[in-house]
């Protein structure tokens, strides 16, 4: 008689398991205090695990940092050149609505990006390059949109760009601080504000 072999988890799919529970953990933490002021304690009993533990996956405080933050930088995974919405403005606005619907992420990376602008931060480096990459995408993208007739002509793209990021910023630092705040309706108020064709 033959019996089927026992189908066995392995490390590799106890490791990824593990992970995820401590990223998941580490993202609470450093949202609610900060990476200074979130210690490796704080994750693991949050996780459920041994600091050893985290060490052994992550390195460091500061690889598990930037394992977390290249996990999921917000927005990465829309295309601001061709949204689904087909247009630049709509690609903004979508960017919003994902945002909405996912608050610990906008709150760890609103605390994260205020904490990194010190040189020694461990994601300075981290946020000052997104952010560069952010400005070029939308400055690339007011372009277009004038082409089309979407947005209005006025001062250079690249300052509206810088605008346009900032107001997204301050509305999500306004809806963290008050959940009945409605970033998405305020936001469309600023691009109809600004001459922008909403579809």
């Amino acid at each position: 008689m033959t019996t089927e072999p026992r189908k066995r988890r392995g490390p590799y799919v106890s490791g990824r398991e593990a992970q995820r529970t401590i990223l998941d953990a580490a993202r609470d933490v450093f949202a609610e205090r900060g990476f200074r002021g979130g210690v490796l304690r704080d994750v693991a009993e949050r996780a459920g695990v041994s600091a050893g533990n985290i060490i052994h996956h992550f390195g460091s405080k500061q690889g598990l940092l930037v394992a977390l933050l290249e996990e999921r930088d917000i927005g990465s995974n829309l295309d601001l050149q061709n949204p689904a919405g087909g247009t630049f403005i709509e690609g903004l606005r979508e960017l919003i609505r994902v945002n909405a619907a996912d608050r610990p992420m906008v709150r760890l990376f609103a605390t994260l990006a205020a904490e990194a602008t010190e040189a020694g931060h461990p994601a300075h480096r981290f946020f000052r390059d997104r952010y560069a990459l952010v400005r070029t995408a939308v400055t690339s993208g007011v372009e277009a949109a004038r082409e089309r007739g979407d947005l209005p002509a006025g001062p250079p793209a690249a300052e509206i760009a810088a605008g346009i990021i900032a107001v997204m910023d301050g509305l999500q630092t306004q809806w963290l601080l008050d959940d009945t705040f409605d970033m998405v309706a305020a936001f469309d108020a600023h691009l109809r504000a600004v001459g922008a064709r909403l579809h």
